[in-house]
């Protein structure tokens, strides 16, 4: 296997610098708005209330102001918040503002004893020392608009790890190793878990997603377990599904559950509360190339999307991902090979399924 070092510095020749701009965009206008914000604060706390109040006083009052021009701002030209979402987006960025603010002016009492010195300064020291925190909370808990791309490898012989490398680089979010057996598919070739190990080898820092097509999954994930972080299941296995969800959840693994256009949706249910994801098939043949997105799958995607609020799983979609079909997908990871590989520019691909062709518009 080629040297690591010089693999990661191969991956980022491969990704031009308007893509990591465009991929860190969120980072980069949240601390741009951020900043703003503070400044309305800052000014608001300085020239604008009554010096008679008490500091606390006016700067609660311009923290408010402040929040609210950073949220309008982060939801309207940023994360892009729908209609539908605005209020309950705005009352968990308000409770994780206030608890950054809260945290900030405790910081302040300890390092300056008092928040009436220079109050200016100090607040954007202090905001700048926590802002990782409050963008990693924010992202988590607040805006969850960016989309999760994984990059498929066949756990077969013939797949050549090394060539996808050289057309994607590191310009992807995780790897989706497809896994299938002679229990599923009577035509399938030998399985090679070596390509676990290769994958591995060259992104080592991302997470492994393994999809586990057998009627015996459990014959491969005792095997996996020192290298995959995830592993999705199918409703149609012969072996208890909560044995082996349990079993991975209680190694440190997360698990899925996939939807099939053969399985009956309701078939989901006694999972929904149990599971980290839930990946819809778009096709009807796994692994075939070729294959037009199903409108079943979609429709299923849309409504597990719906009630994805009340069980906390995320949705996944694997199969005919590509860039005219994108648009109609609701899930949060996506899964695709050929539409990427194949591609003119493979990194570019990966830009404009991240963002459902947002990226290639603003690009043109």
């Amino acid at each position: 296997m080629r040297n690591i070092a010089t693999n990661v510095e191969r991956a980022f020749t491969h990704s031009s610098l308007a893509y990591y701009l465009y991929r860190y965009r969120y980072l980069l206008a949240f601390t741009l708005f951020g900043l703003m914000s503070i400044l309305v604060e800052i000014t608001l706390v300085r020239f604008v209330l009554p010096s008679s109040l008490p500091l606390r006083v006016r700067a609660a009052t311009a923290f408010l102001f402040g929040l609210t021009t950073s949220f309008i701002l982060n939801a309207k030209c940023n994360f892009r918040v729908p209609r539908k979402y605005l209020v309950s987006t705005f009352i968990r960025f308000s409770m994780v503002s206030s608890l950054s603010f809260l945290l900030n002016m405790s910081t302040l009492r300890v390092i300056a004893n008092e928040i009436d010195g220079n109050y200016a300064l100090n607040r954007i020291v202090v905001a700048g020392t926590l802002f990782a925190g409050a963008y990693a909370l924010h992202r988590k808990l607040t805006f969850r608009s960016a989309r999760n791309f994984g990059i498929a490898i066949y756990a077969s012989p013939s797949e050549r790890v090394d060539h996808i490398f050289e057309k994607v680089g590191r310009a992807f979010d995780h790897v989706h190793i497809d896994l299938v057996d002679q229990s599923m598919n009577a035509q399938c070739g030998e399985v090679d878990l070596s390509k676990i190990a290769t994958a591995k080898g060259y992104w080592p820092n991302v997470p492994l997603a393994m999809h586990i097509m057998s009627r015996t999954p459990s014959k491969w994930v005792e095997p996996t377990l020192d290298s995959i972080d995830w592993y999705l299941f199918h409703l149609d296995c012969d072996e208890d599904l909560f044995t082996l969800i349990a079993n991975c959840q209680l190694r440190g693994k997360k698990t899925g559950i996939v939807w099939h256009v053969s399985n009956r949706r309701e078939l989901l249910f006694p999972y929904l509360p149990h599971v980290d994801f839930v990946m819809v098939l778009g096709i009807d043949r796994p692994g075939q190339s070729g294959q037009k997105l199903l409108p079943e799958a979609v429709e299923v995607s849309r409504w597990l999307d719906r009630i994805r609020p009340r069980y906390g799983f995320e949705l996944m979609f694997d199969g005919s991902v590509n860039t005219t079909t994108v648009d109609q997908i609701p899930a949060t990871y996506l899964v695709a090979a050929s539409a990427v590989l194949n591609a003119v520019n493979p990194v570019k691909a990966i830009c404009t399924l991240k963002t459902s062709g947002e990226y290639e518009r603003r690009a043109a």
